[in-house]
């Protein structure tokens, strides 16, 4: 397996409710194709960090996605571009000349310092007592602008929106947890700061989530 990944791939279940599938947020960029089918050519897409949940009738690919993530900092050494050009983008493969195979037969350069910081903070910002950005950039010895701009070059979100992102995964990781528990578990403040933020990136507050009360779908084209 090539290291320009996190590990090998996987396949991703579609949530699904009253006919609509919802794709949640992430702040990691993947490799996706389709599960019921081979990788052609044309199905390979790179799925760009994600700032908010989608919700789509006519799913093209009901099964689900196969996904490989890359890690941490590697999109602009693969993709030869800033992680912020593709935020909330899904772009074909082909479009950045590179194939499949050859990607994961190639050996790419060992990470640099940048994805090594890059890692570091994203560990203190989201840990089980996660660091305030400007704490976290003293604590790594760089400053604040400096780890912001690396946040936008190498993973596409500002800090605050990758925190924010994790929390509410961590929400939707549990969903047999008490509400007032998985806030605890996520790292709210409270359950009014979760209810506040889950609403903004997910459409709905978490009880009306829980209980299938989704935005209304739209309709899914190819990407």
């Amino acid at each position: 397996m090539s290291s320009w990944f996190e590990g090998p791939p996987r396949v991703v279940p579609h949530r699904w409710h009253g006919g609509a599938a919802m794709v949640e947020p992430d702040h990691g960029v993947e490799l996706a194709w389709p599960a019921d089918g081979a990788a052609g050519a044309g199905d390979v897409v790179v799925m760009g960090p994600r700032t908010r949940a989608h919700y789509w009738d006519g799913m093209r690919s009901p099964a689900g996605c196969v996904r490989m993530r890359l890690a941490p900092g590697r999109a602009p050494d693969l993709l030869g571009l800033p992680a912020q050009a593709i935020t909330d983008r899904a772009v074909p493969l082909k479009e950045f000349d590179l194939d499949l195979a050859e990607l994961l037969a190639s050996v790419p350069p060992g990470p640099d310092g940048r994805s090594r910081l890059l890692r570091d903070a994203a560990a203190l910002i989201t840990g089980a007592r996660p660091e305030p950005v400007h704490r976290a950039a003293r604590r790594l010895h760089v400053s604040e602008r400096h780890l912001r701009g690396l946040f936008a070059s190498g993973v596409g979100l500002p800090p605050r929106l990758y925190t924010q992102i994790e929390r509410v995964r961590t929400v939707l990781a549990h969903p047999e947890v008490p509400l007032p528990e998985v806030a605890a578990l996520a790292g709210y403040y409270d359950q009014s700061h979760m209810t506040a933020e889950f609403r903004r990136l997910m459409g709905a507050p978490p009880g009306a989530f829980r209980a299938g009360r989704w935005p209304a779908p739209e309709r899914c084209g190819r990407a």
